[in-house]
């Protein structure tokens, strides 16, 4: 089957390019040749930390950087918040993802009183008491509406994966029995919507180390993937899978970019 030639390049990050903030070996080199020749784009579903905290980490790394290169999910909620209309918005948020949502839009109200609240909004969020869990949950269970800017269980991390948003929610539904409206990360197709714009799906190719959100949005999308097995998943993961990815390999720096480029 032949395919047309790559035109752009999207990389997840945590657990395919690095892990904890540590590169993978060859990672970055493998990176900065590629985008000698197609744009280059990152996108990650941790919203724990800021897109400016992203630009700095990708910047330190020497990793190729341009203005739209970031892929946010956290932009694209606010996008959608947007489009609602809706001024007052409980979010649920480390300090400083909230502090950036905040200048993007300082006429949002995002701690508005239970009866004010027209939305809650749950990011990754590593850094709560249990006070304002409380919070949070005094506005779910009067069924406001509720999204969340991904739906992953874990997020990797050095020592092991810890519990991501996907677990959040599954303490709100045994709790409450609610569950969110909308989900704005991988897998939804909406986050590479601009690049879709630009380039016709198989020629977009991204690189991740998830089944059930990264070869998921690629599949959703239409676009090509390459599974490297440096991250969450192994190969015996894939087992299990009736539609299997096309390309895996152990590590990005194995990935055969000539291949696809041309």
């Amino acid at each position: 089957m032949s395919h047309k030639p790559v035109k752009a390049v999207v990389f997840d990050l945590d657990g395919t390019l690095y892990l904890s903030g540590r590169p993978y070996p060859g990672a970055v080199e493998t990176v900065k040749r590629v985008a000698k020749q197609v744009p280059v784009y990152y996108l990650s579903n941790n919203t724990s930390k800021s897109p400016v905290f992203y630009e700095n980490r990708l910047k330190v790394m020497g990793l190729p950087l341009k203005g739209d290169s970031i892929i946010s999910a956290l932009s694209l909620s606010l996008d959608a918040i947007h489009e609602k209309g809706i001024k007052n918005v409980f979010f649920f948020a480390n300090p400083e993802v909230y502090e950036w949502f905040a200048a993007q839009d300082p006429s949002l109200n995002l701690r508005p009183s239970v009866e004010d609240t027209e939305l809650v909004l749950v990011a990754y969020h590593n850094s709560f008491d249990y006070r304002e869990l409380c919070e949070l949950s005094f506005r779910v269970q009067r069924k406001i509406p509720f999204w969340v800017t991904h739906t992953d269980f874990v997020c990797p991390d050095a020592r092991g994966p810890v519990p991501d948003i996907g677990s959040f929610m599954a303490l709100l539904k045994t709790a409450y029995g609610v569950e969110p409206e909308r989900s704005f990360g991988k897998p939804n197709p909406a986050m590479l919507e601009g690049l879709l714009k630009k380039f016709e799906p198989e020629e977009i190719l991204f690189v991740g180390d998830r089944l059930y959100t990264d070869f998921e949005l690629a599949k959703r999308s239409g676009c090509r993937f390459v599974l490297p097995l440096c991250g969450e998943t192994k190969r015996s993961d894939l087992e299990k899978l009736e539609v299997k990815p096309e390309y895996v390999v152990e590590n990005v720096k194995e990935i055969d970019f000539d291949g696809f480029l041309s």
